[in-house]
């Protein structure tokens, strides 16, 4: 068994331009790491099409075969076995969350983004944030252009009792991958910088029973903006990251979260892990 803190990953894609990236993360992730790879290709479909137009959902039906052996031979291409899922419905990141559930799948590999649409949030697409709201796992979200990390894990980590769990976590990454892990923990004032100080120490400490390189950070400031910049300042290339309360307000009236800011400011992956 791998020591890879992840056992059954789900790659979650459409098989578009916008999903090259998860692909190619998801691959090089069972390959190097040692852990089997399952993907879903959700296929946005009517019932209706059954009585009404069969011969539309006979072109779905081609269209996703196609997709799926194109997607084999790219996994095969890179010396990874998969096991692909088509699934049909209405609502794509539905058919994913329940792909995952029956699967129990631990981490979910996805794009962040895909083609904008008229509930679109700029910063993470509305199926991408409906998979993180809805999963009962870690997802994984990837810009088009990543690559696997090779530089260093950062955790972004806060006075929550998630906190320690994200931290050994990330420990666990960093080690089986040999690279160095930062935590960061942000203060939201000058009052607050000694309570963070001795919690970052203590989610350190945690992390140093699994990986022999982590270093602790702590800022004063607004979380996403100093988690970009740390990001930035340590050149880590994936970020994990705290689950937040998630619901539909953000498309519909402009409000974006932290975990949102977060993962639409920086071209790296980020993971992030459900409370």
């Amino acid at each position: 068994m791998s020591d890879y803190p992840f056992e059954r990953i789900l790659l979650a894609t459409e098989h578009t331009e916008f999903d090259v990236g998860a692909e190619r993360i998801a691959f090089a992730m069972a390959k190097r790491c040692g852990v089997p790879l399952r993907a879903v290709l959700p296929v946005e479909s009517n019932p209706e099409y059954v009585v009404q137009a069969p011969e539309r959902l006979q072109r779905e039906d081609q269209e996703a075969a196609a997709k799926v052996e194109s997607l084999r031979a790219k996994a095969a291409a890179a010396g990874v076995e998969i096991e692909i899922k088509v699934r049909h419905g209405a609502e794509t990141y539905r058919e994913i969350v329940e792909e995952a559930t029956s699967t129990n799948t631990d981490l979910i590999v996805i794009r962040r983004r895909g083609k904008p649409g008229f509930l679109s949030n700029k910063l993470v697409g509305e199926m991408v944030s409906k998979v993180i709201r809805d999963a009962h796992c870690s997802v994984l979200t990837v810009p088009r252009n990543a690559e696997f990390w090779q530089k260093g894990v950062l955790a972004s980590v806060g006075d929550t009792p998630l906190a320690r769990e994200i931290s050994q976590l990330s420990a666990g990454i960093a080690q089986v991958c040999g690279l160095p892990l930062t935590i960061i923990s942000i203060a939201d004032s000058a009052a607050a910088m000694s309570r963070i100080e001795s919690l970052n120490a203590a989610y350190v400490s945690a992390a140093n029973t699994l990986s022999d390189n982590v270093q602790g950070w702590v800022r004063e400031g607004a979380p996403a903006e100093q988690t970009v910049s740390v990001a930035r300042e340590t050149a880590a290339d994936l970020i994990v990251i705290g689950r937040q309360r998630y619901h539909l307000i953000p498309f519909i009236h402009g409000n974006t979260s932290v975990m949102q800011k977060i993962i639409g400011a920086i071209e790296v992956p980020t993971l992030v892990v459900p409370a």
